[in-house]
């Protein structure tokens, strides 16, 4: 009797090495920003990407409506969400940089008659 055939379950498949973000061109357009300018570059190029979207739909609606006003809408709730995230940013970032109240000039102390510090 005749051994049966071995067959691989599996093939042997190389997989191309992974590029980490570290690893990627410094003038690449995709990927994770490696600095901070370059991500203060690709939120301008959204936002001005979003700016030009709703006004371009804004201009189809009035001339097509139905449908291309839904398409204005939806692109006008993505401007607004987006302008909030920024102004979100913004601030944490403020804050970060500035943190409000904190004066380590003076030692603090517990004044008891006023029941805080001062």
């Amino acid at each position: 009797m005749a051994a049966a055939p071995v067959v691989a379950l599996r093939p042997n498949i190389a997989l191309p090495p992974r590029v980490y973000a570290n690893q990627m061109a410094s003038n690449s357009n995709r990927g994770i920003p490696r600095t901070s300018i370059d991500a203060r570059r690709r939120r301008r190029r959204i936002l001005v990407t979003l700016i030009v979207g709703a006004l371009a739909s804004f201009v189809f609606a009035v001339y097509l409506g139905g449908f291309a006003l839904v398409v204005h809408l939806l692109i006008d709730a993505l401007l607004l969400g987006y302008a909030m995230m920024l102004v979100q940013h913004q601030r944490t970032r403020e804050d970060r940089l500035n943190p409000v109240g904190v004066d380590d000039s003076q030692p603090r102390s517990w004044d008891v008659a006023s029941g805080g510090q001062r």
